[in-house]
C-alpha cells in the first residue's frame, strides 16, 4: 500500500513593523505543522521586510513587497491586508498548499493537547473549512518591553467561555485549497455562486466545522462564531496588546485592513484583557525554542533580529517623548484589563459590526 501524501499547509500574512516578533511566530507555527509561509510587507521601518527577504533566502517561506495595492483594471488601491488577499491565490506556494490560513503576527494558534495540524485536521474529520476562534490576550500588566517570547510571557486573557466584549468572538479559518472556495477573506473563504454546483445554494457542498470538529451550516458563516460554537480541539490566541510599550508602537503604525480607524482607547479597552490566566500553549514551547534556535542561528537572522529590537525600543523611546501621546500613554500603563461590561455569552448579539 503506497504510503499517504503528507499534506502541506500554508499561512498567508501581511506585516507592517513586526520584525521584533517574526521570528517567534515563524518558530510557532513550523513547529505545530506550518510548512510555508507567504509574507506580504508593506511601508516597513524596522526591518520586517529584511527578515521576510532573508527567509526566502533560506527557502522558509516567499516575501512579496506590498507597497504597491493597486488591484484590477481600474487600479483602485485596496488596504494591505485585502490587497494581499486578492493576490496570494495566484502564488506559487499558495497553489501547491492542500491547506491555508490567514493569519496575522499576533495570532498564535494552539492546538490542545500538543497536536500537530495534521492531527487537528484527522480528529476534525472531513472538512473543506475549520474555523478557530480568537482567545484575547491582555498585557498581563507588563508596562515596558522585553525581548522574550510571546508565548513564555502573556497568559492574562479573557475567559474561556463566554467574550467579554463583540470583538473577542472573532474566527479564523483553515481552509482547504481544493478548489471550493473562490476567494480568501480575512476571517473565512467564499464561494462564487457563479462558480458553484448550485448556484441557487452555493455553500450546499461545502463541509464547515468548528474548533470542536461539529460541523455547521457553511452559508450561515461570517466573521465570528456561532451558537453552539466549540474549542475543544484549538483556539488562536490573539496578542493583540503585547506589553505597554509595544502597544504604542502598534497604534503609531496603524492598520494592515481597517487603516483609517484609530487604534486608541476603544480599541485597547476591548482588548487589553485580563480577566483569567491561561498557561495551555507552554506545551508548544519546547518545539517552538528549538525551530527558534534553528533560526537565529543563522547569522543575518539573528543580526535582523537584534537590529529589530533595537529599532523597537527606540520607538518606544521617541514615542514617550511626544507631548501629544502623553495622556494616551498614561491610560495604557494604569489601565486595568478588565471589562466594565458584563462578559456576553457565545451567541450573544453584535453591539457592532466587524467589516471584513
Amino acid at each position: 500500500m503506497a504510503e499517504k501524501r503528507k499534506e502541506r499547509f500554508l499561512v498567508v500574512t501581511t506585516m507592517k513593523n513586526e520584525a521584533p516578533f517574526m521570528l517567534e511566530w515563524i518558530a510557532h507555527n513550523r513547529a505545530i505543522g506550518y510548512d510555508d509561509f507567504l509574507i506580504y510587507t508593506n511601508d516597513c521601518d524596522d526591518g520586517t521586510d529584511a527578515i521576510a527577504r532573508r527567509l526566502e533566502e533560506l527557502g522558509l517561506a516567499a516575501h512579496v513587497d506590498n507597497n504597491d495595492r493597486r488591484i484590477g483594471k481600474g487600479g483602485r488601491e485596496l488596504s494591505p491586508q485585502r490587497a494581499a488577499l486578492r493576490l496570494a491565490p495566484d502564488h506559487e506556494r499558495f497553489k501547491v498548499a492542500d491547506w491555508v490560513i490567514c493569519s496575522d503576527a499576533d495570532e498564535f494558534l494552539n492546538i490542545r493537547k500538543g497536536m500537530t495540524l495534521a492531527d487537528l485536521v484527522e480528529v476534525s474529520g472531513p472538512a473543506d473549512a475549520i474555523s478557530i476562534c480568537w482567545k484575547l490576550f491582555g498585557n498581563g500588566f507588563h508596562r515596558h518591553y522585553e525581548d522574550i517570547p510571546l508565548t513564555e510571557q502573556f497568559f492574562c486573557c479573557a475567559p474561556e467561555r463566554g467574550f467579554t466584549n463583540f470583538r473577542g468572538a472573532g474566527i479564523k479559518t483553515l481552509f482547504r485549497n481544493n478548489g471550493t472556495f473562490h476567494r480568501m477573506g480575512v476571517h473565512r473563504p467564499r464561494v462564487a455562486p457563479s462558480r458553484a454546483p448550485e448556484p441557487e445554494n452555493p455553500y450546499a457542498h461545502v463541509t464547515w466545522r468548528d474548533g470542536g470538529g461539529q460541523t455547521v451550516d457553511a452559508s450561515t458563516i461570517t466573521w465570528r462564531t456561532w451558537k453552539g460554537f466549540t474549542h475543544s480541539y484549538a483556539r488562536l490566541h490573539h496578542y493583540a496588546i503585547r506589553s505597554g510599550d509595544s502597544f504604542l508602537v502598534k497604534r503609531d503604525r496603524g492598520r494592515t485592513n481597517h487603516v483609517h480607524i484609530d487604534q486608541g482607547r476603544e480599541y485597547f479597552d476591548a482588548m487589553n484583557t485580563n480577566h483569567m490566566r491561561d498557561y495551555s500553549i507552554l506545551h508548544h514551547v519546547p518545539g517552538m525554542l528549538t525551530e527558534l534556535g534553528r533560526l537565529r542561528s543563522d547569522r543575518v537572522l539573528n543580526d535582523l533580529h537584534r537590529q529589530a529590537v533595537a529599532w523597537h525600543r527606540a520607538k518606544i523611546a521617541d514615542i514617550k517623548s511626544r507631548p501629544d501621546w502623553q495622556a494616551f500613554i498614561e491610560m495604557v500603563y494604569t489601565h486595568p484589563g478588565r471589562s466594565a461590561s458584563k462578559p456576553a455569552p457565545a451567541d450573544a448579539p453584535l453591539e457592532e459590526p466587524v467589516d471584513e
